[in-house]
């Protein structure tokens, strides 16, 4: 049985993370690391985008390990999870490859 917590819990972390991934989506269409100017533009915004999800992949994690959450919320707790963490990581390869870049253009 589910209990309110699962469900609050779920659908506070499906919203947060569809609104994040959203705007990475944006972030990776709009803006491309070789376009001269724009290298140090996309290390702020990446270093703002990735602020927020350490914590938040903690608190997943701490919430897997919650005995009383029910199958489909811990099923959804992971999800998210691995969601997160894949955006974490495209986040990741994004800031390197700006890096990347900027040491190429200077020679």
């Amino acid at each position: 049985m589910e209990s309110f917590f699962d469900n609050v819990i779920i659908e506070a972390t499906v919203q947060f993370v569809e609104e994040h991934q959203e705007a990475v989506g944006q972030l990776n269409a709009t803006l491309k690391p070789s376009v001269p100017g724009n290298a140090e533009f996309v290390q702020r915004i990446t270093h703002l985008l990735r602020e927020p999800l350490g914590p938040l992949l903690l608190g997943l994690e701490v919430l897997l390990r919650e005995e009383s959450l029910s199958p489909r919320g811990v099923e959804m707790i992971g999800l998210l999870h691995r969601g997160v963490k894949k955006e974490a990581d495209a986040i990741e390869e994004l800031l390197r490859s700006t890096e990347l870049f900027e040491k190429d253009a200077a020679g």
